[in-house]
């Protein structure tokens, strides 16, 4: 239905006069009451009643009137969100992120976010990094917070922060009495750790620093997700390294110390290709990511 024919029968509609409505729209008459002809055939009623005295709307157009005001205010809601859409002031981000990630700043990111762009419907995934990579890589994300590096050829990332990894002990363990370890302290310990095809970074790093150490750890189970290492930790099963971030979420049972050398835990953003959309330019900017996109 053209937009141009549904403006013209409203201004006609709201002044009954269509010389005032030809003014209004800065047409002629005739081109005027042609739109309007035009619009009632395609809806196959008659909408105004017209003489050279008085313009009169039939019952067919008091019914359409509200419908066609509707329409018009729908099309320049939809030209204003389609024009904020190219600026990623408007549209849709799905984001990707790794459970390590949800107990960094990104939920406070979310929701200022969200407070800024509230025309962008943001749609959450938490999975693990190798999982934020694929689906990344197969288009069913826009934008992933991950731990690199990265495998996938055609991801461009971002670097965000780094999380520190502290070690999480049972209440009443013999090391709590040091407040600072090295990892040759933690030779003989029974070691709970993330499996490696979940996160390959961190395990690797790991396995790093106690060769270092000239330690070979004692490994009894491996656990997914990280929270679930702490509760496991508190039931005495062994310990293990967490972030700092998900020690400060706090749990009974369970003290926290550093490692000399403990490692780091990159975090940052990734997406497919050379730039990424227009939303996920918006939050990586909440984010402070800098990004080569104007």
């Amino acid at each position: 239905m053209d937009t141009r024919a549904v403006e013209g029968f409203v201004a006609v509609a709201e002044r009954l006069h269509f010389g005032q409505a030809a003014t209004e729209l800065h047409l002629s008459q005739p081109a005027l009451s042609g739109r309007i002809a035009a619009l009632e055939r395609e809806v196959g009623a008659r909408l105004l009643d017209r003489n050279r005295r008085q313009v009169a709307l039939t019952e067919a157009g008091r019914t359409f009137l509200p419908l066609a005001r509707a329409m018009l205010e729908a099309a320049r809601t939809g030209v204003t969100l389609a024009r904020r859409a190219v600026t990623g002031e408007a549209g849709r981000l799905r984001l990707g992120f790794t459970v390590i990630a949800g107990f960094t700043e990104l939920p406070r990111r979310v929701q200022e976010f969200r407070r800024r762009h509230p025309d962008v419907v943001l749609e959450l995934t938490e999975v693990d990094s190798p999982s934020v990579e694929r689906a990344l890589a197969e288009g069913r994300i826009d934008l992933g917070v991950l731990h690199p590096p990265v495998s996938g050829p055609r991801l461009a990332v971002a670097d965000w922060r780094s999380e520190p990894l502290l070690l999480a002990l049972p209440d009443g363990h013999p090391l709590l009495a040091q407040e600072r370890l090295t990892f040759a302290d933690l030779a003989g310990e029974p070691w709970l750790v993330g499996p490696r095809v979940i996160g390959p970074v961190i395990y690797d790093r790991l396995i790093a620093g106690f060769s270092r150490a000239g330690v070979r750890p004692e490994i009894v189970q491996e656990v997914y997700p990280m929270p679930v290492l702490v509760s496991l930790v508190a039931a005495g099963a062994g310990v293990g390294f967490v972030t700092a971030g998900i020690a400060s979420a706090g749990r009974p049972g369970v003290a926290y110390r550093p490692v000399v050398d403990a490692p780091d835990l990159p975090v940052a953003a990734a997406w497919l290709g050379d730039r990424p959309i227009p939303t996920a330019v918006r939050f990586l900017e909440t984010c402070g990511i800098r990004t080569d996109d104007p």
